[in-house]
């Protein structure tokens, strides 16, 4: 039987990122994506905007999922608004199938008080999710530490398990230095690290999205914690190594058949 999974999250309309990349993830391994969508992104005169979309349409689109079908499984990314994080939690309260919670802050350098404000709401949804799937600036928000280098890194994991979360994973992508990008996983006994030689490609825009959605997709398929980080490390690896290129040089995550085939099976 076919497995379900929803994303609750943004639409990225160059989709390299929110929604779309959620969707071609769990479409690659064979499951069934359902979308509720919190806000839409454009790129505007150069410059990115988030428009968000009512909250009480975010509960309509809830609301017919949960009237109409059965969730596996679901992954959380962008929700941009106090008011839809209050929805979202009351929807989690009902489910023990596995959430990934991909904790997306999207602020301007400005939105000092609405971002803290976000950040404490965030938080209340921690405990609901299996596991937290920050990069490092996101780290750094919840943490409220610097991240520079991997002993960092483990510090902040820890001050965001002592925040609510089961498990993290701290995607530490091409910020730090050396020659690997490497994230963190830490469950509040122990820490392991994923690494991969850096690619010198511009093809990363949803790396992050992608990796939340492929852990959600893995833990649906029945995979364990650390298998399902080990292979969504993977997957996103071939998706920047394969990924499409817009025309300003920058690229997103992409596959294609012959790389869904090759990571599948």
């Amino acid at each position: 039987m076919t497995k379900t999974v929803l994303t609750i999250a943004g639409s990225d309309t160059l989709a390299g990122g929110g929604l779309q990349s959620d969707l071609k993830t769990f479409e690659n391994h064979h499951l069934f994506g359902l979308t509720a969508i919190t806000c839409i992104a454009v790129v505007n005169n150069g410059q990115f905007e988030i428009n968000d979309l009512p909250p009480k349409l975010l509960q309509e689109q809830l609301k017919t999922i949960d009237d109409n079908l059965s969730l596996d499984g679901i992954k959380i990314g962008l929700i941009h608004q106090l008011e839809s994080l209050e929805i979202v939690k009351k929807f989690l309260q009902r489910f023990d199938s596995p959430i990934v919670l991909d904790p997306v802050m999207a602020f301007k350098e400005t939105d000092r008080v609405y971002s803290d404000t976000y950040r404490e709401k965030l938080i209340e949804l921690f405990p609901f999710a299996t596991i937290i799937t920050p990069n490092l600036k996101e780290a750094e928000i919840l943490s409220q530490q610097k991240i520079t280098n991997l002993d960092e890194m483990e510090q902040a994991a820890q001050k965001i398990s002592a925040l609510g979360a089961r498990s993290v994973v701290i995607k530490g992508g091409e910020r730090l230095s050396g020659d690997l990008a490497s994230d963190l996983f830490y469950d509040g006994a122990h820490f392991e690290f994923f690494s991969k030689p850096k690619l010198a490609k511009t093809t990363i825009n949803g790396a992050g999205c992608t990796f939340a959605s492929a852990i959600t997709s893995n833990l649906v398929l029945g995979n364990d914690l650390i298998s399902a980080i080990k292979d969504s490390k993977e997957y996103v690896y071939q998706g920047i190594k394969n990924g499409f290129t817009l025309k300003n040089g920058e690229g997103n995550v992409w596959f294609g058949d012959s790389v869904k085939t090759e990571v599948l099976t």
